[in-house]
C-alpha cells in the first residue's frame, strides 16, 4: 500500500462517499473506488463496508488509519516547507560582505528582510574583498556583497547602487562650510587613506595627479568605516563612498561633495556555476531597494 492509497482511504473515511472524497482529492469518482480496491487487495482485507450507498471503515481502517496520522502530519509539514521556499519565506543564506557594507548597508537590509520572513536563517561573514570573491566563487557563500570588485569570469554581479565620492571631514572643520573639496583644498590637511589596492585609492590618486597636488596620506586603514572612526576623532579627513560616510556611527563626521566628481559601485555577487535561489534573488531585490531609499534625497 502506497501514500497515496493511504491519503484516499484517509479522505474517504473523513468523507463518507467516494463521491465526496474525489472532489476532495481533484480526482475522478472511479478511479478512488479503484484505488480503494486496489488497497484492499495488496492488504488482505477489508477497509470499507458499503452500508446505505455509504462506505463505513472497518475495525482494522480505523487502525490504520490512526497509525497513519503522524505520516499525514509530517506530509502537510513537508508540503508547507515546500511552499514557504517556494515563495522565498524559509531557508538559509551565506552572506559574505566588506567591512563598510556590513556595517552601512547590510543590517538595513537584513532587518526588513527577516521581519517579512521570520522561517529564515542568515550567516553573515565580514572579509576583505579578495577573500569575499573566493568565498562566492568556492560555494563558501551564496551571495557576496562589496564596492568596486575586480570582475573574475567565474562570478556574476548584479549593481545595486552607484556611489558619489565624498571628503569626510569633522564636523567643526572649516571643510565642511564648503558647496565642494577638491584637492587643493586638502594640501595642508592630514589625510586619511584607505585600501591601497582598491579602485578607490587609484581614482584617488589620479585625481590628486591632475590637480598638482601631492598625494601623501598621515595614516592608512584597510576599511573606510575605520577611517571614518579616525575622522571622528579629528586625526583628519578621509575620501570614501557617501554610503559609508552617512553612517549612524559617523555622527560627528560631515560629507561634502569631492571634486572632481569621482563615483564607484555597490555590487551583489554571486557564482556563475549554479543557478541563484529565490531566496537569494529576493535578498539582492531587498539590497537594491534599501539601497535606493539610503541614497534618495532627504
Amino acid at each position: 500500500m502506497n501514500f497515496r492509497q493511504l491519503q484516499i482511504v484517509h479522505a474517504v473515511m473523513h468523507n463518507g462517499t467516494t463521491v465526496a472524497a474525489a472532489k476532495r482529492l481533484n480526482m475522478s469518482q472511479s478511479a478512488v473506488s479503484n484505488a480503494i480496491k486496489s488497497a484492499e487487495l495488496s492488504l488482505g482485507f477489508t477497509l470499507f463496508d458499503r452500508t446505505n450507498k455509504r462506505l463505513v471503515p472497518t475495525e482494522e481502517a480505523c487502525l490504520l488509519l490512526e497509525q497513519a496520522e503522524a505520516l499525514f502530519l509530517i506530509h502537510d509539514i513537508v508540503e508547507q516547507t515546500a511552499e514557504q521556499l517556494r515563495n522565498g519565506r524559509k531557508g538559509r543564506i551565506h552572506v559574505v560582505a566588506t567591512s563598510e557594507l556590513s556595517e552601512s548597508l547590510l543590517p538595513r537590509v537584513l532587518r526588513r528582510f527577516l521581519r517579512e520572513r521570520p522561517e529564515v536563517s542568515i550567516s553573515l561573514d565580514t572579509q576583505r574583498l579578495d577573500v569575499l570573491q573566493e568565498h562566492v566563487e568556492t560555494g563558501l557563500a551564496d551571495v557576496g556583497f562589496a564596492m568596486e570588485p575586480h570582475r573574475r569570469p567565474a562570478l556574476r554581479y548584479f549593481p545595486l547602487a552607484t556611489l558619489d565620492v565624498v571628503c569626510a571631514c569633522p564636523q567643526n572643520s572649516p571643510l565642511s562650510q564648503l558647496p565642494f573639496v577638491t584637492p587643493s583644498h586638502l594640501r595642508d590637511v592630514p589625510l586619511i587613506n584607505t585600501g591601497t589596492s582598491s579602485r578607490l585609492y587609484t581614482m584617488v590618486h589620479e585625481a590628486f595627479q591632475h590637480s598638482g597636488i601631492p598625494f601623501a596620506p598621515t595614516v592608512d586603514v584597510r576599511f573606510m568605516n575605520i577611517a571614518g572612526l579616525f575622522v571622528e576623532e579629528g586625526l583628519g579627513v578621509a575620501i570614501m563612498d557617501q554610503l559609508t560616510a552617512s553612517s549612524r556611527r559617523l555622527d560627528a563626521v560631515c560629507s561634502v561633495p569631492f571634486r572632481p566628481r569621482l563615483e564607484i559601485e555597490v555590487d551583489a555577487i554571486v557564482t556563475s556555476s549554479r543557478p541563484v535561489q529565490r531566496l537569494t534573488q529576493a535578498l539582492i531585490q531587498q539590497a537594491q531597494d534599501a539601497a535606493r531609499q539610503l541614497l534618495s534625497p532627504r
